[in-house]
């Protein structure tokens, strides 16, 4: 664990990434990253004693200004208690920077000083299941006033994922009311699928061996290096036949077949979980119909029934989560252990994915015709609405709401325009006036990306698209380019496009290109530039084949 603790600190300092851990936007703090449980204060001589993760006790002076943190909050050293969690950054022997937590909740607690930290088992509307690293699970409830916060900068709740790291402020003791959730950034989605022969020659030293790895791309087992290292972390799990395995057993399974769900530690691969393969493995593509909870065992549209464990590997969203995340008509790519008609899966990577994240999340995408704009409102006429991937018409009206903040964008013009311009101007006009018919003008269309009524962004062109033609295409941005000849590009691997006849995800063998030049881009409700997209990202699209027409950062 020493080894462990002394690697990964080396790995902070040498990638040189901010060490702020969400704390005053835009500071980093100088120093080694310091990390353990307070033994004993001094406010008199300005020292703090500190018990290491690894179990070092060691003696640290509190430089005069040194900045003090508690709840995101800052203190002072009376304020820390023996006992405390800390998380510090040193310069040789002096705490430049110091954060701890609240963890006492006797009588009264100041706003926002009860907190509780886990991963979200389950999100069912306003409701949150949070597992604790114990195994204990609490049910939280947020409010219309509960914040949300990631990276830094305040976010939509429907940013939050099942699978996510939280951590949870309440006002009140007894309270099981939110009144602030810390989301996790992206360091918890998983950066990989590894398949390969382990080699344990490093494992002391916290490093996994690999070799003939593979990686799952594309739909499928990919050949990626005969040789591989990568980190161990803190919090590995190890499985073999479903049964848990401390890591010194590892060295016992020396050239038998792993699978890896792998993270991106500060610019390096982390090994987060380990399923090591029993018998024979078959795979699977195919559609959950059935999932038996008692007897721990899905059925898929095939008819092949499949039992999983806790040690099954469960991706969905691109996180790690456990089987209850994991919903009848999920499609998913299934790896499973064994022969016959007794399989167990080692790895279930579901490809779901909707403009909402859950059903926290009341986001719609409309296509349709202007009918009239007003001041703050408009009506579509002819409308489409895409639901559960497919575009789905209506012949009736639909009223949606705009204000100051709602993106507006002439993609004719290719710029923004004003809401003052957008009701002013001709983009809606009665088509059988005799000024239309004079001035041959015909009301515009419309993509029309909204939170409930209210239109967040609202892109306008002259001519309708063919919906028909379009396609809802999943996959992870892989490379951004200026082409010369056709513009701005993105080009996504691991890509799947939802089939309306299979009524599933179908994944692709080769990467998808698209053109972004008049997309609606959309990242955390918010609408974003093509230079803000950037390789790892996650994507949900609506394009015409080469042309890209609405993009969402997941």
């Amino acid at each position: 664990m020493k080894r462990l603790v002394i690697i990964f600190l080396t790995l902070a300092v040498l990638t040189a990434i901010p060490l702020s851990s969400g704390k005053a936007v835009g500071k980093t703090y100088p120093g080694l990253p310091l990390e353990g449980y307070i033994k004993e204060i001094n406010l008199t001589d300005q020292w703090v004693s500190v018990e290491e993760y690894s179990g070092r006790v060691r003696r640290w002076s509190l430089s005069h200004n040194a900045v003090i943190m508690i709840d995101d909050t800052p203190a002072e050293p009376k304020d820390f208690k023996p006992g405390m969690e800390i998380y510090a950054h040193y310069i040789r022997n002096n705490i430049t920077y110091m954060e701890s937590w609240s963890t006492e909740n006797l009588g009264y607690i100041s706003p926002g000083t009860k907190v509780r930290s886990g991963t979200v088992k389950k999100i069912d509307r306003d409701q949150l299941i949070i597992r604790y690293p114990t195994g204990k699970e609490e049910t939280y409830f947020t409010s219309p006033a509960t914040l949300a916060v990631k990276n830094g900068v305040s976010v939509p709740l429907s940013t939050l994922y099942e699978g996510d790291s939280v951590r949870l402020y309440f006002d009140e003791k007894d309270s099981p009311i939110i009144s602030r959730v810390k989301i996790q950034g992206d360091s918890v989605k998983i950066k990989g699928l590894y398949k390969g022969q382990l080699d344990v020659t490093k494992i002391a030293d916290g490093v996994l061996g690999m070799k003939n790895v593979e990686v799952f791309q594309d739909g499928a087992w990919r050949e990626f290096k005969s040789v591989l290292r990568m980190d161990l972390s803190r919090d590995l799990s190890i499985f073999f036949n479903g049964q848990a395995q401390p890591s010194g057993n590892i060295k016992y399974f020396r050239g038998r077949t792993v699978y890896l769900a792998v993270k991106d530690f500060f610019g390096r691969d982390q090994v987060e979980k380990m399923v090591i393969k029993n018998q024979y493995e078959t795979t699977f593509s195919d559609k959950i119909e059935e999932i038996n909870w008692y007897g721990e065992a899905f059925e898929l549209k095939n008819k092949q029934n499949i039992g999983f464990n806790e040690g099954t590997i469960f991706i969905k969203n691109h996180r790690l989560v456990d089987a209850y995340s994991v919903n009848p008509g999920s499609d998913a790519f299934v790896v499973t252990d064994g022969r016959g008609k007794q399989m167990s899966a080692d790895v279930v990577y579901i490809y779901d994915e909707d403009i909402n994240n859950s059903n926290i999340g009341q986001y719609y995408l409309y296509s349709g015709q202007l009918d009239m704009v007003v001041q703050n409102r408009v009506t579509l006429t002819d409308f489409f609405l895409l639901n559960r991937n497919e575009w789905e018409s209506f012949d009736d009206d639909k009223e949606l709401y705009y204000d100051n903040d709602t993106y507006i964008f002439d993609l004719e013009e290719m710029n923004r325009i004003t809401p003052e311009q957008f009701y002013t101007e001709h983009y809606a006009v009665d088509e059988d006036s005799s000024y239309a018919r004079h001035d041959k003008l015909k009301s515009w269309h419309v993509y029309a990306y909204t939170d409930g009524d209210r239109i967040v962004a609202i892109a306008l062109k002259k001519d309708m698209d063919s919906l028909l033609r379009q396609r809802i295409t999943l996959g992870t941005v892989d490379k951004l380019e200026e082409d010369p000849y056709v513009g701005m590009t993105v080009s996504l691997r691991d890509a799947q496009d939802w089939s309306r006849r299979n009524d599933k995800w179908m994944p692709k063998t080769v990467p998808v290109r698209m053109r972004v030049e008049k997309a609606l881009l959309i990242k955390d409700d918010k609408v974003i530039s093509w230079d803000e997209l950037k390789p790892g990202d996650n994507i949900y699209s609506v394009r015409d084949d080469f042309e890209g027409k609405f993009l969402m950062v997941k």
